[in-house]
């Protein structure tokens, strides 16, 4: 499995060009389709815009390594949180509304949703419908994340559920962005949050 290290390579407007000590690795969602989000990103206040992530998944699998792990971007919104984390997000458009009437769905910017086969429902947070992750994120994820808790020496324990969850921050190993605040919706329940956990920590 490859990282590639320079299709969407950010400069360092995009993030904090200060190495830290690395304790947590954070997934989340890009919350739009393929790579809008980094294009999003690239022309957010002029280009310098830092609630950034480190790595992106996209549907098919393919891992996009975005700044050197080393550093840290506003993933989290708190200094001293977003220092110690590694940020992976999912190509993932998150929360869907349905359009009874017609028997479709639109995600959260009013895009028409064109998979409509792989919509999840359960109610969440407020929510009812869901982006569903693909199995090959779920492969490429395990790939990345054993790959960094090796080089940066995190424990390869695993938060077993996304709610949140008081003094998360002083975890170690790997954790959910709606582990940090219950407006967060990322992970959505699409996610085997069990079988996760069991294959990071076997």
């Amino acid at each position: 499995m490859v990282i590639d290290k320079e299709t969407y390579n950010l400069t360092d407007k995009n993030y904090y060009n200060v190495e830290t000590n690395k304790k947590l690795i954070v997934l989340g969602n890009s919350l739009s389709d393929k790579d809008n989000h980094i294009k999003g990103w690239e022309n957010r206040m002029c280009g310098e815009y830092k609630k950034t992530s480190t790595y992106s998944i996209f549907r098919n699998g393919d891992i996009y390594e975005h700044f050197n792990p080393k550093y840290y971007s506003n993933f989290i919104g708190v200094d001293k949180v977003d220092k110690k984390i590694i940020s992976i997000i999912f190509e993932n458009q998150g929360w869907l509304n349905k359009d009874l009437k017609n028997d479709r769905y639109f995600n959260w910017v009013g895009n028409i949703y064109k998979r409509n086969k792989s919509v999840y429902e359960k109610r969440w947070r407020g929510f009812v419908y869901w982006d569903n992750y693909t199995n090959k994120q779920m492969k490429s994820c395990i790939f990345l994340i054993e790959h960094l808790c090796e080089k940066f020496n995190i424990e390869k324990k695993c938060v077993g559920h996304n709610t949140y969850i008081e003094g998360i921050d002083m975890f170690e190993g790997v954790t959910y962005r709606s582990n940090f605040q219950r407006e967060y919706t990322d992970l959505n329940p699409s996610w085997d949050f069990k079988k996760f956990k069991k294959l990071i920590e076997n």
